[in-house]
């Protein structure tokens, strides 16, 4: 019996904010940055480096809130496939042997999280985390009886 699971997931939205809240309206935390344009680049202009377009983006004025929206920004497409193989062998009446084998990531598929996104930050549009794991292999094998 074998089992084959594939699943691909569209890229999850993510905002982008702003490292100084210059709006003195709040004690603390991040606020919007203005968007200037649309900042998603075409799928074969993105790299780890710059996934999307980092000039798109600037501070709000003083006393203002950013302009950009919540999730305008698409990160990585997650993809992942898992493959199972079951092979049970009969020994007598009443016992049996099953060995099993489990690749988790088959396809060794390299799924990264979203790219920084806090404008004037360092890794600001950089994608420098791995997700998920590498290419996983189980094998197991059962006596039942």
């Amino acid at each position: 019996m074998r089992r084959l699971r594939g699943d691909r997931q569209s890229a999850p939205p993510f905002s982008v904010v702003t490292q100084v809240n210059n709006t003195f309206a709040f004690s603390s935390g991040a606020q919007r940055a203005d968007v200037l344009r649309d900042p998603n680049l075409p799928s074969d202009q993105r790299s780890l480096s710059q996934w999307f377009d980092t000039a798109a983006f600037a501070q709000p004025a003083v006393n203002t809130f950013g302009n950009a929206g919540p999730g305008i920004v698409r990160g990585d497409t997650l993809f992942n496939m898992d493959l199972r193989a079951l092979r049970t062998f009969a020994i007598r009446e009443g016992l049996r042997l099953q060995l099993r084998g489990e690749f988790l990531n088959a396809a060794n598929h390299t799924n990264f999280q979203e790219p920084g996104s806090t404008f004037g930050g360092p890794g600001f549009g950089v994608v420098s985390a791995q997700a998920t794991d590498a290419r996983s292999i189980q094998l197991g094998l059962r006596l039942v009886f």
